[in-house]
């Protein structure tokens, strides 16, 4: 009976359905591939900001996933690892990043090296931000996106503030391009540049614009940056001794922190009010709060905040007198201290990097500003020029031979303009006075020469030569003089190469040689000479009753591991060796002269300007 009527309702319900009486619902509707460009759009420009639409964006992509083109995929694939990244899976976010770090789309590659260094630089993985760093800058010219353009430049800003190298940050900040700046950006900047001023102590952790700040960020819906910012503005308080301020500033926002759901703020926040309770002496407190922060604590977790804790957690034990586990923090503590040692050695190569580079790009910005106004002041005087005339003649021959006459006239104006930019521009590469290349255009060619006998392995030498006594010289004889002597050892010494390129004035009284499949004992056969032929300098000056000598530095590329950082700084040790000995001498670099083999690191780590 029971199935008879089951059977029976059944067949209504089939019925009733084919009369259109009853529907059945349907599936979720399939989006448009404009609509998932949206959904895409949106969920990067609120990614940090408001996470409930971020996550149902990326709930929505999920359940279309079928539907995603290759690109829009790799998209899918970024906001998927941004988001391990928000719940504090580092490792795992770096893991989902390294998928689409290759990718074709320059804004994809980019967004997620630039994520990967923020991940890498905060877990004080050093060699792997400096690596990132490295391919963040390659991608820097190339890249049209101005806002993106000026995230990179943020991120890094920010590595530099994480370990302490201000100054720099200051100078990658400086290189912000303000026009495409949104309230965000304003938050993001405004920070690291306050971090900056705080760690160089040009201002004090409750200066009122750090509250203005926190404040302009929370408005604008930034409560990560905003945060971030409060956190590390209690870690200055404390470092000033203003425990209960840091108390009150952290206590205020406790909950609006907490329920941000961002996990690596809940290790920071429980750590300072931990420290400030310490500070204040209030053991209990200072305990429960040191335990809370270290349950955040994951497995390999290297970061600075992991290093407070248990250095906070020791100082606890020890004023408490359980001396046993004060140990065991500092063991800890000790262990993490270890990994992250090699931080001196990474923020030198940083700084190297830099002293190379940081002038000649704030240089080349205002370069390129200062043409832009000058090229829009031309455009808008030839623009005026041009309706003046079109007023004046109403004749269509006439002004059509106006026309071909501005073109023409603009078009010589523009090749004359290209052609002093390129005779001045010659005249930066040469010295004024030899007219050979000069330092920088030297070790500009000097490394696509030493990048080609690396990778066959060719012999190359690289001889320093310095006059003996050069200023004592000019005070006897005139600078005329010394002028004269400097123009011929140049003649002298370019008889020695084959190309101009491999020869330059790398100094005042400094001369450098690169000789292509030389090995060291040809590159002293050459030295030799050289010496034998300064007994000629004399006779051709007119100065026979004197002696003039040179001092010679030789260094081999395969003693230098073929880079050229080790090459110049080789030679120029040989040459202090070949001073220190009276000079008129030569000298070959040996591996004893330095001990650079302790201060190696990996392949990985931040390689040097000019390689």
């Amino acid at each position: 009976m029971t199935i008879k009527l089951a059977q029976c309702f059944g067949f209504c319900f089939f019925l009733l359905v084919g009369f259109g009486l009853i529907s059945i619902p349907a599936q979720a509707n399939s989006l448009t591939g404009t609509e998932i460009d949206k959904l895409i759009s949106q969920a990067i420009a609120v990614r940090s900001s408001d996470s409930k639409i971020f996550n149902q964006n990326l709930d929505l992509l999920t359940e279309q996933k079928a539907l995603l083109s290759p690109a829009q995929n790799e998209e899918y694939l970024y906001l998927q690892a941004y988001k391990l990244g928000i719940e504090g899976n580092f490792k795992q976010s770096i893991i989902a990043h390294k998928k689409v770090e290759h990718s074709k789309n320059i804004n994809v590659r980019v967004r997620s090296l630039k994520t990967q260094l923020n991940l890498q630089f905060l877990a004080n993985n050093f060699a792997e931000s400096n690596a990132l760093v490295n391919k963040l800058l390659i991608e820097l010219p190339t890249l049209t996106n101005g806002s993106l353009r000026n995230d990179i430049l943020e991120t890094i800003a920010f590595y530099y503030n994480h370990i302490e190298e201000f100054n720099l940050a200051l100078n990658y900040l400086k290189l912000i391009d303000k026009e495409h700046n949104y309230n965000r950006d304003i938050c993001y900047q405004e920070e690291f540049n306050l971090l900056s001023l705080l760690g160089l102590k040009q201002i004090t952790a409750d200066d009122p614009t750090i509250f203005e700040h926190i404040n302009f960020c929370y408005k604008n819906n930034e409560f990560i940056m905003g945060n971030s910012l409060l956190l590390e503005q209690a870690r200055y308080l404390n470092q000033e001794q203003k425990h209960a301020q840091a108390i009150e500033v952290l206590t205020a926002q406790k909950t609006q922190i907490l329920a941000n759901k961002f996990t690596p703020h809940y290790q920071m926040l429980f750590s300072q009010l931990s420290s400030a309770y310490l500070g204040l002496s209030q053991l209990e407190l200072a305990k429960e709060y040191g335990e809370k922060a270290l349950a955040q604590v994951k497995d390999n977790d290297h970061s600075k905040w992991a290093l407070q804790i248990y250095q906070i957690l020791a100082n606890i034990a020890k004023q408490q007198a359980d001396f046993e586990l004060a140990i065991d923090y500092l063991l800890r503590y000790e262990k993490i201290q270890r990994t992250i040692n090699s931080i001196e050695q990474q923020k030198a190569y940083a700084r190297a990097q830099i002293d190379h580079t940081r002038f000649n790009k704030v240089q080349y910005k205002h370069k390129l500003v200062k043409e832009k106004i000058q090229a829009e002041q031309k455009h808008n005087n030839a623009f005026s020029e041009m309706l003046s005339y079109i007023n004046k003649f109403e004749n269509a021959r006439v002004l059509l031979a106006i026309q071909i006459c501005g073109i023409l006239l603009l078009g010589a104006g523009i090749l004359y303009i290209r052609h002093l930019q390129i005779v001045e521009n010659e005249k930066n590469r040469h010295d004024p006075l030899t007219k050979l290349f000069n330092r920088n255009r030297f070790i500009d060619l000097a490394a696509t020469t030493v990048y080609q006998h690396k990778k066959w392995q060719m012999d190359l030498s690289l001889l320093v030569v310095n006059i003996d006594n050069f200023r004592g010289f000019n005070q006897q004889h005139s600078y005329n003089k010394g002028d004269q002597l400097l123009t011929l050892i140049a003649q002298i010494l370019h008889n020695y190469v084959r190309i101009d390129e491999h020869i330059a004035r790398t100094g005042a009284d400094e001369f450098s040689l690169l000789l292509p499949k030389f090995n060291v004992k040809q590159a002293s056969q050459i030295a030799q000479n050289i010496h034998l032929e300064m007994a000629k300098v004399s006779n051709e000056l007119q100065l026979e009753d004197e002696e003039i000598t040179v001092s010679i530095g030789i260094s081999d590329a395969e003693l230098s591991e073929f880079s050229l950082k080790y090459l110049i700084a080789d030679s120029s040790k040989a040459l202090r060796k070949a001073k220190a000995d009276d000079g008129n001498t030569s000298c070959c670099f040996e591996s004893s002269m330095t001990d650079r083999e302790k201060y190696k690191i990996d392949d990985n780590g931040l390689k040097y300007f000019f390689e």
